[in-house]
This record gives structure tokens, C-alpha cells and sequence, in this order.
């Protein structure tokens, strides 16, 4: 976690670091809330399981579907990452993968919060394509904590 409080900023500027922040358990420490929508995701892949939800194979699933604001705002994180880790390759600027991966943090939140996934009035198409957005945000955290050498929890 330590490691990853000091790639929130630039190695440019001067570090400041709230020990109160980044020692909570809350949405204010950035290191917790990128791991929190990690683990989140396992916890929904834990529902579907108790569930009996399968996913079904990407190449069955119509991902048009996918209209919802939040939804967009997941996939446009997800495809801004080769981006990203290139230009802070070349920069030597890991903060910007964690500026990313905070940036995809915060989308997957809000998608969480306003697409419902495994509720009952979700229509299977939609839940499908759901299922492999909430894929996606996994593997791109997942990604981008392994290459600022952070741990990608399943459970907080």
C-alpha cells in the first residue's frame, strides 16, 4: 500500500501524504478505494456463483447493449489503458497508471451504484454484457496494480 501512496503524485513535485487518508478504510484513502472496486468485483463473482449466474462465452454475448452512461465510462477507462501505461513508460511517470487506475476505480463505483447486475429485473442479455464489463474493470485493475507492484485483493 505504501508504494502505491507515493506513485499518487508526480516524482516531480513535492510528496504530501495525509497518514490520517491513506491509513482509513474509506473512499478518501486513494490506495483502498482502488483495491475496494478489486475486491468488489470478486464479491459480485461470489454472488453470481451462490447464484448459479454463469457467464456465458464472450463470443455469445451482444456487448452493444452496453448504453448506460456508466457502463460507457468503464469501457472508456478500460480502452485508455495501453495508452496510458505507454506514455508513462515513456514519461517514466508511474503516477499515471495510478491516476488510471483511480480513474477506473471511481468509474466501476458509479456503475455499481446505477447498473444493477444480478437483481431479478435485469434482462440476461443485458446482465451477460454486464458480467464481462465487470470482467474487464477486473482484469484492468488487475493490471495496473500488478505494475505498480500493488496487491489486487479479493476481500477487504
Amino acid at each position: 500500500m505504501t508504494r502505491l501512496v507515493y506513485l499518487l503524485q508526480s516524482i516531480d513535485t513535492t510528496q504530501t501524504i495525509d497518514i490520517d487518508v491513506v491509513s482509513a478504510q474509506s473512499a478518501e484513502n486513494p490506495v483502498y478505494y482502488v483495491q475496494y472496486a478489486h475486491a468488489r468485483i470478486h464479491s459480485l463473482a461470489r454472488q453470481a456463483a451462490a447464484r448459479e449466474v454463469e457467464r456465458a462465452p464472450l463470443s455469445e454475448v451482444d456487448l452493444a447493449v452496453l448504453v448506460h452512461e456508466r457502463e460507457l465510462d468503464v469501457l472508456r477507462a478500460l480502452a485508455s489503458l495501453p495508452d496510458t501505461v505507454l506514455a508513462a513508460i515513456r514519461a517514466r511517470a508511474p503516477h499515471q497508471v495510478t491516476g488510471w487506475a483511480r480513474e477506473l476505480a471511481a468509474a466501476f463505483h458509479r456503475f455499481w451504484h446505477d447498473c444493477p447486475i444480478l437483481r431479478d429485473d435485469v434482462d440476461d442479455e443485458l446482465r451477460q454484457a454486464r458480467l464481462w464489463l465487470v470482467e474487464g474493470a477486473r482484469v484492468g485493475l488487475a493490471i495496473a496494480l500488478s505494475i505498480l507492484g500493488v496487491s489486487a485483493p479479493e476481500r477487504l
